[in-house]
């Protein structure tokens, strides 16, 4: 009896569990996780036990971007779309399959770790993840090849300066090489097999001058003996350093020599190869003694009486001989002594006759109002020792050594009583958990005349998704003031903060609207074209999905930004950097590109950057991110051409960096790319004209015309017939040609470029 009571008893409580609601547990997200190499693309050796590893890292969240557990599939590719077999095994577990999928290895993962990937042979491979239910949603594609349920991943993000592994095999006769710097310019006298030379080589920015280099190769760590007649191979990371040889054979000492020289300040590197030994040289390029000026900020309304500093309202940017610029803070303060007052590069041209003011009484000085990320200052600014006080019209010439010169007017007037304030923010959006810094907050009166007015105005803000506003002035740190920190609250997304400057005594208000976004999610790019053997500085801006320009938060550092030249001319030297003025991607959510190019062509360019909240109160403390963008340049002489972007699936197109909306989008049938002949030819001046009657389209450009037939894949190019292995059909109502061709028979370079799954994303056409 008390066993049916029991049994009863259970078999209620089972029922009513069935009844419950059952937690649902959150899920890793391919779209917020992230996996990388722990160090930089790393090139290992295979040991004596034909092994070597890599350590990796990923960090694994929901969609929420919570941290989660899971688990997880990482493989590596070598030259396919299938994973690799080179691979022993991945945090100690061997291969597994799935589907059809081999070589793929199941992970039980914490939301971040490092782990140990082991290789057993020689070559390049590329890292890949994919969430448990992506990978159980390719394999349950059963019709489809291994390659094609791999290519129907959704793959978990990686870094292309983080997701390539090169394994080379060990050379045991030059393993344990060991190099010598003869000269002893670089500090310690050896540096161990795949080691890196103590000190760093410093060059001018000039080009010109040049350092030799002299090291003896031995061939063990005692240094006795020496390697004889030994080839090695000199490289450099980039086009900007040169190298006087790009080999050198050693000689009866073991010895051999080179110059370097370079043309872009920066930082870089040199290797030198003998066999499977590998040595790294440091180089750091500083700028040479400024060689131009030129105004960066002059005033456009009339400055106030009674100032003895133009910070903020007039500024200089000065250049090297190659256009380089030099920080204020460091080489151009020491080439012209310009925090020196006594010290006289400025002179003046005119003045109002009221005014007292001598050429000693004004000098060069740093503008400490403009800050880089890094605790310097680009620009220099006008000082005066006593007060403007005489109301007119001022120019001033600023002198260099070398006789370079530039001129700044301006009009100095009393201030009177203002009539508006003028209130901006460094950035027009924010994103959740940022901060949004001012700018300008600023009285103007009737005249047109500024001033500063931080100190004596009120600011408020409005909006469900502020945490926290600083509306305390403090005068030994203006940029803090009015600061705006937002919630981390994905409810608040599109919402606006409305942020209010009033003035009692004179009745004044003004307000900014900023814009909740989401996180920051790529880097975009000003422009794209630029001028052959010019350094040209492009600005790059850091932007959320929807392409609003987002700043990061004072709690963010830039650790890196590194560039990648994905395509060039052929022969071409190509050259990106960070230029060294007005780069504030944390507080402004932009930075300075310096781009050179020797050759007329397209130059395509990926630059990643990486950064890390450093703020202390904060849950993410110390978690780094990484922001990258893709951009196809037209290089050329004065004029680039036509440049024409269009992206797969949108409307937009852009022509010539302007804006403008298509009624067809470009799209991807049968592995193939399609575009809207009419928007494409017309972008580029081209005449169409379409005859319903026989179904073809005709475009006449430069001299060329073009004909095709829809459901043809014939086509004609000034008559002459050729053949597409793909025919125009009709979408919607519009031509869809395949891009290749119709590209070819007007002379128009294609570049695609492609998303994280390789798909085509972007499609630059240039002629």
């Amino acid at each position: 009896m008390k066993n049916k009571k029991l049994f009863a008893i259970l078999t209620l409580v089972c029922f009513m569990m069935t009844l419950m609601p059952v937690a649902a547990f959150a899920a890793v997200d391919a779209g917020t996780s992230e996996i990388f190499t722990v160090k930089d693309n790393p090139t290992v050796s295979l040991n004596t036990n034909e092994e070597a590893s890599v350590d990796l890292t990923y960090t694994l969240r929901d969609a929420s971007k919570t941290t989660e557990s899971g688990i997880i599939y990482v493989w590596f590719t070598e030259n396919g779309s299938v994973a690799s077999s080179a691979v022993k095994s991945i945090d100690g577990k061997t291969a597994a399959k799935v589907g059809q999928m081999e070589n793929v290895f199941a992970m039980d993962a914490n939301y971040t770790d490092t782990v140990k990937a082991v290789f057993q042979r020689d070559g390049v491979f590329t890292l890949h993840a994919a969430t448990e239910a992506e990978m159980k949603a390719a394999a349950a594609l059963t019709q489809k090849t291994q390659a094609e349920q791999f290519a129907a991943l959704t793959e978990i993000k990686t870094v292309s300066t983080n997701n390539k592994v090169t394994v080379k095999t060990q050379n045991t006769s030059s393993s344990k090489y060991y190099l010598k710097d003869a000269n002893g310019i670089l500090g310690n006298e050896a540096v161990a097999t795949n080691g890196t030379f103590e000190d760093t080589l410093v060059l001018e920015a000039n080009n010109v001058a040049y350092k030799t280099l002299k090291f003896t190769l031995y061939d063990a760590a005692d240094l006795k003996d020496v390697v004889k007649g030994q080839t090695v191979t000199i490289e450099t990371n980039s086009s900007t350093v040169e190298t006087s040889k790009t080999s050198a054979t050693t000689n009866a000492l073991g010895q051999f020599s080179f110059d370097v020289s370079a043309s872009v300040e920066g930082s870089y590197k040199i290797y030198i190869t003998a066999g499977s030994y590998t040595a790294t040289v440091n180089v750091q390029v500083g700028a040479t003694g400024p060689a131009y000026i030129s105004v960066a900020k002059s005033p456009s309304n009339p400055i106030d009486v009674d100032k003895t500093d133009l910070e903020n309202v007039v500024r200089f940017t000065l250049t090297d001989i190659n256009g380089n610029v030099l920080d204020a803070n460091s080489a151009a303060v020491a080439a012209l002594n310009a925090c020196d007052a006594d010290t006289n590069y400025v002179s003046i041209v005119s003045q109002p006759s009221s005014s007292d003011l001598e050429n000693e009484d004004v000098y060069l000085a740093v503008d400490t109002s403009k800050k880089n990320n890094d605790g310097t200052y680009p620009y220099a600014t006008l000082k005066f020792k006593a007060p403007l006080t005489a109301e007119g019209s001022y120019t001033f010439k600023v002198v260099l050594d070398n006789g370079k010169y530039t001129t700044v007017s301006f009009d100095v007037k009393e201030f009177t009583t203002p009539v508006k304030i003028n209130l901006t923010y460094a950035a027009p959006s924010v994103e959740l958990g940022g901060t949004a810094y001012i700018d300008k907050l600023e009285y103007v009166d009737a005249n047109g005349v500024t001033k500063d007015c931080r100190a004596y105005v009120d600011v408020a803000a409005t909006g469900y998704a502020i945490k926290n506003f600083n509306n305390t002035y403090n005068a030994a740190n203006k940029g803090q003031f009015a600061s705006v920190v937002v919630k981390s609250d994905e409810k608040y997304l599109g919402s606006d903060i409305t942020v209010t400057a009033v003035d009692e005594r004179y009745n004044l208000v003004a307000t900014a609207t900023l814009k909740v976004v989401d996180e920051a999610a790529e880097l975009s790019f000003s422009t794209k074209t630029a001028e052959v053997d010019v350094n040209n500085a492009i600005t790059v801006m850091l932007v959320d999905g929807e392409g609003n320009r987002v700043a990061l938060g004072g709690q963010y550092t830039v650790d890196t930004i590194n560039y990648v030249i994905l395509d060039k001319p052929e022969g071409a030297k190509v050259t990106a950097t960070t230029a060294s003025a007005d780069n504030n991607l944390t507080t402004a959510g932009t930075f300075k590109m310096n781009l050179t190019c020797n050759k007329v062509g397209n130059v395509a360019v990926q630059v990643i950057a990486k950064v890390t909240n450093r703020d202390a109160d904060t849950e993410t403390q110390n978690v780094t991110k990484y922001y990258t963008g893709t951009q196809i340049f037209a290089v050329g002489t004065g004029s680039a051409g036509d440049v024409v972007v269009m992206s797969i699936g949108s409307h937009e197109i852009i022509v010539n960096d302007a804006k403008a909306t298509i009624d067809a989008a470009p799209m991807i049938q049968n592995d193939r790319t399609f575009v809207p002949f009419r928007a494409l030819a017309e972008a580029f001046g081209a005449e169409v004209a379409y005859d319903e009657a026989t179904q073809a389209v005709t475009a006449k450009l430069n001299g060329v015309e073009v004909v095709m037939t829809i459901g043809s894949a014939t086509y004609t190019v000034n008559g002459a017939e050729k053949t597409m292995d793909v025919a125009p059909f009709i979408n919607g109502s519009r031509t869809m040609v395949p891009v290749r061709f119709v590209a070819e028979a007007f002379g128009i370079k294609v570049i695609p470029t492609y998303d994280q799954n390789g798909a085509t994303a972007d499609i630059l056409f240039n002629l």
